[in-house]
């Protein structure tokens, strides 16, 4: 169960006690009174939704949090007179919490921090006042401007994604990635960020966050190669490349191949590794610019070991279309990388053979 972060109208909640521990915190704020919001915590509201839907503000917040604050006179007709957040919507912003705290102590509210266990009012914070008052003091907003300049880094999850989509966008004389809808017989009209290398060939590119919601970092992107065999059919090969710590792997021998996002703690990481992918796929568009150069990337180059599981067949049916003369030596090779996939964890060369074959044939029968 989560925990809650919980505001309230001292004045009006226990107007003959002060609070002064944290057990007489936690208490007044789990028994709330059927006696609805009073003005200081409606007014409240209202600065507070001001603030988070201010547009030169909206960085420093997600979607989630902009919704909970919007239109905050839907509140007003609860029957309980305690406002309760959970603290995983304050998790997704630093800022937030800091303009909860500062605006409840300007309205002369109190709050209960059940998550931390520390306790606001305006003229005390407990426990450790001076650490707390010193945190919220080097919390800063953040705006569009400062992250486009690498002078910040997003707040969230959710704007570190939005920002890799806009920085591919703005750098689309160089790498030519745009937003499109693109129709195969994979997906009908998908939206994605493409390129158009050539008349054969497009790719499509998604940088994606680690997991942990906390941690702001890029985890990996994943690159789809799209080839046009004839005209309804496509073969598509993906391929995955981590970033380890704040490296961006696409060197096996170097880099490696698996590895660990870090949070990013300033916005030099994050221009780090930004500039590391930029200077990959510049080179990647140019193993693209026909399919025979693609093979070779592909099945011979440091690419393959960015190829895994049922994906490495694909790279094996390009391979098989275009009569590679040592294509049996290839599938002997991947098998590994093929057995990766525990669907696929028993293959022997044979059925590999046989699969790419199959797969092949069902392409080309389009």
């Amino acid at each position: 169960m989560s925990s809650l972060f919980y505001i309230w109208d001292a004045g009006q909640h226990h107007p003959d006690a002060t609070i002064e521990t944290l057990e007489q915190a936690e208490y007044y704020a789990t028994n709330s009174q059927s006696t609805g919001f009073t003005n200081k915590l409606k007014n409240w509201l209202l600065d507070v939704e001001s603030i988070v839907t201010n547009p030169e503000l909206t960085e420093n917040f997600d979607e989630e949090i902009i919704k909970t604050f919007s239109n905050v006179k839907g509140y007003f007709n609860f029957s309980k007179n305690i406002f309760s957040i959970d603290n995983g919507l304050l998790a997704g912003s630093k800022y937030l919490y800091k303009v909860l705290i500062e605006t409840l102590r300007q309205h002369d509210l109190v709050a209960f921090d059940s998550g931390s266990y520390i306790f606001f009012s305006r003229n005390k914070i407990f426990p450790d006042q001076q650490n707390i008052e010193r945190m919220l003091d080097a919390v800063k907003p953040i705006t569009k401007e400062e992250l486009e300049q690498f002078k910040a880094v997003p707040q969230t999850q959710e704007k570190l994604s939005i920002f890799a989509d806009e920085w591919l966008e703005k750098n689309r004389a160089t790498l030519h990635f745009y937003k499109a809808q693109k129709k195969n017989q994979f997906n009908s009209l998908k939206s994605g960020l493409y390129r158009d290398i050539n008349p054969e060939i497009y790719e499509s590119i998604n940088i994606l966050c680690v997991n942990d919601r906390y941690t702001l970092a890029y985890r990996e992107i994943a690159l789809t190669s799209y080839i046009q065999l004839r005209p309804k059919a496509i073969l598509q090969i993906t391929r995955r490349h981590y970033v380890n710590d704040y490296i961006f792997q696409y060197l096996p021998d170097i880099h490696g191949i698996e590895g660990n996002a870090i949070h990013f703690n300033q916005p030099e990481q994050l221009k780090s590794v930004l500039q590391q992918i930029h200077d990959f796929l510049i080179y990647a568009e140019s193993q693209h610019k026909d399919i025979e150069t693609l093979n070779q990337w592909l099945n011979y180059g440091d690419e393959k070991y960015y190829i895994k599981g049922g994906s490495v067949l694909h790279r094996l049916i390009l391979a098989k279309y275009l009569g590679d003369p040592l294509y049996d030596r290839l599938v002997e090779d991947a098998l590994p990388y093929v057995k990766m996939d525990k669907y696929f964890k028993d293959i022997t060369v044979e059925k590999a053979d046989a699969e790419v074959q199959r797969r092949l044939d069902e392409l080309l029968s389009r």
